[in-house]
Parts: structure tokens; C-alpha cells; sequence
């Protein structure tokens, strides 16, 4: 007797927990349709299977556990199929992160990242860069000319030239380390450069690469991704065909909104609300693109075409701000992980006026700052972290006028529609100036 009581109790205690951890799993996942689809299924399974055989309270509540259980299962199956499914720029790893945090498993995907990412990067040296250009790098824009320009027989307009080469800590140093190399042209003058380097002297398995960008002949646009922020937008997922001649190149965007310090405005819509003091990338109405403080270095005043936050700046007058960042709570990355040691981006400005993006692989918060101030940035924000989130892609124009992207460091790969065609998340593209079209959704 003392035995089946003690069976009874274990069954009752184990099923209990069940049905906790179903019903919460399917209210996470499915939110209040799938709870209530399933407390509807579990009514009709537990008078199909118990109340009508005259079973007990034990076994209409073990019908329930597997109710409940079945339709998570089907319901989230389904959804989670038709979302790594559908093309929207991102790899399949990306895509499933996506889903995941999207029905409520953030804190199983941080838990895993934790595990994943603890360990910091290796001392031993990298014996290869990430730079990943292909033979022909050229884009066609407007006719070349050439260095120095004369117009009108009496003015001297000068090629920009390329940043000085980048200071090198570890050695032997590898074939182009730190050298800048030019893969795109806007009014017939470089106007984007890239290099790779080994920045970090103590870990010199570290890896990263750095895009300059000149934004004199540029124009700058946010576009509105798919998913984040959703909705619909003149300037969506995609560049659109009217605008392919005039691309030059495409960066990814920032955290996600449930995860970021900050706001998200653009086209005059608010997304989430502006914060002052938190770093933030502008974007003027005649598409310049300012980088800075909110309520210190740009204002807002009504005048942008968009705004993007993402925390506090990484890098403020030349200098780390880890220590603001502990005394303000701020994390740089997802529910407190952000010391952990992932691929992580950022854009900047230099010295000379011109940006940089900067991808590095494995790198913590500080880590990550001491390589943006060694590519001599002023001033920076962190964009989105982890995988395949970092990514800058550089559009070569062919003869037929075809557009092909090619990203600039291996660690990017990506489906080649990104940009293109589809985009989950929000970007920023850069434009050869003199080729946009009078009227364009860079206007909106």
C-alpha cells in the first residue's frame, strides 16, 4: 500500500510539473492563441480519453500534459518550418536565433550563447587574414578620371587618397596586413577601402576587418528591414531597381528592439521612443549620415530622415567607455551577455571626416573598443553582434549592368539576395550621389 502511494504521489508530482512547463512552453511560443487552442483541445482530450471511461483526476490530468504538449508541438513545428523556409536574407542559423527569440526562448538562446561564448580568444597568432575580395573589385560608376583633375583648365580636384596604413602589433606581419585597398568608386573617385589586421597584441588570434568610407560623393539611406521593424515603409527590405546603379555598398543595422538601449525612428514614424544620451546614427534629409550622442551631438529636432540607437558610444573622443557602461547599466549584448566573446560590429568616425565599419571576430566589449581606437576611431557605436549579423557587402556593376554583392571578409557569408531582394533586419546602403535619381524612396 505505502508503495502505490508513493507511485501515486510521484505520478501526480511529475505530471504537475509537466503541465506547468507545457502550458507555459506553448503560452511562450504561440501566446494566447495557441493556449487557448490548446485548452480547447485539451477539454475535448481529456472527456474523449478519461471522463467518458470514468478515469480519475490522475489520468485527466496526464491527457491534458500530452494536449497541451501535441499542440505545441504541431503549432510551433508549423511555424518554425515556414520561417526557415522563407528566404529573407538571413542563413539557416540566423534564422532559426530568429525564431526563437521571436516565441519566447531568448533566455534559452542566451543561455546557450553564454555556454558557447565564455571563453576568450586564443594568444596564438592568426597565420591568415578574413579579407575576402574577388580578382576584379571595380565599380562601375562614372567614367574614371584621373589624378589630378582639371576642370575648366583652372581648378585641381585631387583623387581622395586612402587612409594611412594601420599600425601592426603582432608579427611577422601577413601579406596586406593593415594595407587599404580600394573596392569602390562614386563621381569617378575612390570613395570605400578595406584591409584586415591582427589588432590586439595579447590575443593576436584576433582578427579584424575595417572599411573606410569617404562620404563626400555618398548618399546614405536606412532601410527597413522585413522583420525588424516590420511593416511597411517607402524604403523596405530591398534596394529597389530604380536605385541598383547608384549602389556602391550595404552595412548591417543594429540590436534588436527588445534588446536595445535606445529608439528606432525613420520616415517620420517613431518605432520605439528616442533616448537622450544614448549613441545614435543619424541620417540627414539629403542623405548624410552624422554619428554621436543624442541631446549632445545631434538633436531630435524633426529635421532627421532617421535615427537609430544602440546603447551608450563604444568609443567617445578617442576613448573606451567600458566603465560608463557599468555605471549605467548598459550591456553590449542580449539580457546581460555582453561580455561574452562573439563577432561583433560597429561604425565610426575618423579623425579626417571620413567613417569606418569595423568587424572583429571572438572580441569582448573592451576588447572590441581597443580595436575601433586602433583604426583611429573618434567616435562609435556598436551594431548588431553574433554569427552572421555582421555583415558589409560591396555591389560590383558588370557591362550588362547586372549587380552582384560580394562581402569583404569571409566571416560574412550570406544568401546573395541580402540587400538585393530581401532583408530581415534594417541596413543602411551607401550610394554612388551622382547617380541617384532626382526622385527617389532615399527622398521619403
Amino acid at each position: 500500500m505505502g508503495v502505490q502511494r508513493w507511485k501515486s504521489a510521484v505520478s501526480w508530482t511529475f505530471a504537475g510539473l509537466l503541465f506547468v512547463l507545457v502550458v507555459a512552453l506553448l503560452h511562450a511560443t504561440t501566446g494566447l492563441g495557441g493556449l487557448a487552442t490548446g485548452t480547447g483541445a485539451a477539454l475535448v482530450g481529456i472527456w474523449w480519453f478519461a471522463t467518458r471511461k470514468g478515469r480519475g483526476l490522475r489520468r485527466q490530468l496526464w491527457v491534458a500534459v500530452w494536449v497541451f504538449a501535441a499542440v505545441a508541438l504541431v503549432w510551433d513545428g508549423i511555424t518554425f518550418v515556414d520561417y526557415v523556409t522563407t528566404d529573407n536574407g538571413d542563413s539557416a542559423s540566423q534564422k532559426m536565433s530568429t525564431w526563437g527569440r521571436d516565441h519566447g526562448l531568448s533566455p534559452i538562446i542566451d543561455f546557450l550563447e553564454k555556454e558557447v561564448y565564455s571563453e576568450p580568444p586564443s594568444t596564438k597568432p592568426a597565420d591568415e587574414l578574413s579579407l575576402d575580395l574577388p580578382t576584379t573589385t571595380t565599380v562601375a560608376t562614372t567614367p574614371d578620371d584621373t589624378t589630378p583633375d582639371t576642370i575648366a583648365t583652372t581648378t585641381t580636384v585631387r583623387q581622395p587618397q586612402p587612409p594611412a596604413p594601420l599600425t601592426l602589433y603582432v608579427q611577422p606581419a601577413l601579406a596586406g596586413e593593415g594595407e587599404w585597398v580600394p573596392v569602390a568608386r562614386a563621381a569617378g573617385h575612390d570613395a570605400i577601402w578595406v584591409t584586415s589586421f591582427r589588432p590586439l597584441a595579447d590575443y593576436a588570434s584576433v582578427v579584424a576587418t575595417a572599411v573606410a568610407i569617404d562620404p563626400t560623393n555618398l548618399r546614405i539611406g536606412m532601410f527597413n528591414g522585413r522583420d525588424l521593424p516590420g511593416g511597411e515603409w517607402a524604403r523596405d527590405d530591398h534596394v529597389p531597381p530604380e536605385l541598383l546603379p547608384a549602389l556602391l555598398a550595404a552595412m548591417n543595422g543594429a540590436f534588436r528592439l527588445e534588446h536595445l538601449y535606445g529608439g528606432y525612428m525613420a520616415e517620420g514614424r517613431v518605432v520605439k521612443p528616442l533616448e537622450n544620451g544614448r549613441a545614435t546614427i543619424g541620417i540627414t534629409r539629403d542623405g548624410k549620415m552624422v554619428i554621436g550622442e543624442l541631446g549632445r551631438d545631434l538633436f531630435d529636432d524633426g529635421t532627421w530622415q532617421s535615427l537609430r540607437q544602440n546603447g551608450i558610444l563604444m568609443v567617445d573622443a578617442g576613448q573606451p567607455q567600458m566603465d560608463r557602461a557599468k555605471r549605467e547599466r548598459v550591456s553590449w549584448g542580449a539580457a546581460g551577455t555582453g561580455d561574452l566573446f562573439v563577432n561583433r560590429s560597429a561604425v565610426c568616425t575618423l579623425a579626417d571626416g571620413r567613417f569606418a565599419y569595423v568587424m572583429a571576430d571572438r572580441v569582448d566589449p573592451s576588447q572590441m573598443a581597443q580595436v575601433l581606437i586602433e583604426v583611429g576611431c573618434v567616435m562609435a557605436i556598436q551594431l548588431d553582434i553574433n554569427g552572421q549579423w555582421p555583415n558589409f557587402t560591396v555591389f560590383a556593376h558588370g557591362a550588362d549592368g547586372a549587380v552582384v554583392g560580394f562581402t569583404v571578409d569571409k566571416r560574412m557569408r550570406a544568401d546573395d539576395k541580402r540587400y538585393l531582394q530581401v532583408t530581415s533586419k534594417e541596413f543602411f546602403a551607401f550610394f554612388d550621389a551622382t547617380l541617384v535619381p532626382a526622385a527617389s524612396v532615399l527622398d521619403a
